[in-house]
């Protein structure tokens, strides 16, 4: 059985004006309070720019000058392809099954897309969003991986069952789903982190490790700075030549023993 997974986020409001993340801090949230929860006192994230929003019940303010959007029905973003089916042709599952998780473990994750060439992996349960790669070779026109929905309201977590006392954070899906079958892990997606993430990290109340892809080896002893002043706790970095998903299990456990601070 795969390890378990938990939504992390809010739904998908809108609208109109600046949003400022970088000046925030936490409060009560009057609705959690008014409930008998929220024993912390900082379920609610209050920005700078007036707004506020608690990602455990979903109370929002919004700022005075801003202009609410309202998805419409016809207009509102597909959280799947046109054409998703459950159907995978074997060329995908020859892509995904060479980072080490077998058939069984993906089955219920994945669809793909024939029209746009891309195995898509359905995200969050409910779900929140999917996310697609390309099967083919990515040029500026066609990005290596392609999300239906929105990946930044949600914080995707695999191995909570690890009873893990870190966590870890990572890049890519499938990096998600491998490191999480040794240790509690989440997934930005990307490189960025977002309010979402910030909460469950809070909540949490855990070390963290870093493990960007290469790429990001200049960039991400600040990210870690970031990181530590905004959760309090220590964040530590583990950079390797290959993504973790292409790595062995033993080589994932050894990295992990092996993690030091942010140096």
């Amino acid at each position: 059985m795969p390890p378990s997974t938990r939504p992390w986020g809010h739904g998908n409001a809108g609208w109109k004006g600046d949003i400022n993340i970088a000046n925030y801090h936490y409060e009560s949230c009057p609705r959690c309070v008014a409930n008998g929860k929220d024993s912390r006192g900082d379920n609610l994230a209050v920005y700078g720019n007036g707004h506020s929003h608690c990602f455990a019940c979903g109370f929002h303010v919004y700022p005075k000058f801003f202009q609410r959007i309202e998805a419409k029905p016809d207009v509102a973003k597909s959280l799947l392809p046109f054409d998703f089916t459950r159907e995978v042709p074997a060329k995908a599952w020859e892509w995904l099954l060479q980072y080490g998780l077998p058939y069984t473990y993906w089955k219920e994750y994945t669809g793909y897309s024939e029209a746009l060439n891309r195995l898509v992996f359905t995200v969050g349960s409910p779900m929140a969003f999917s996310i697609g790669r390309f099967l083919g070779e990515p040029d500026r026109r066609t990005r290596k991986w392609y999300v239906w929905g929105d990946c930044h309201r949600h914080t995707e977590v695999v191995g909570e069952d690890q009873r893990s006392d870190r966590i870890v954070v990572v890049e890519d899906l499938v990096s998600l789903h491998k490191v999480g079958q040794i240790n509690t892990t989440i997934c930005l997606f990307g490189t960025a982190f977002h309010p979402c993430h910030y909460y469950y990290l809070r909540q949490a109340n855990k070390p963290v490790v870093l493990w960007l892809d290469k790429d990001q080896e200049l960039n991400v002893k600040k990210k870690a700075l970031q990181l530590e002043s905004i959760i309090d706790n220590p964040v530590s970095i583990i950079s390797t030549d290959k993504d973790p998903k292409s790595l062995t299990f033993k080589e994932i456990n050894e990295n992990l023993s092996n993690v030091g601070g942010i140096g």
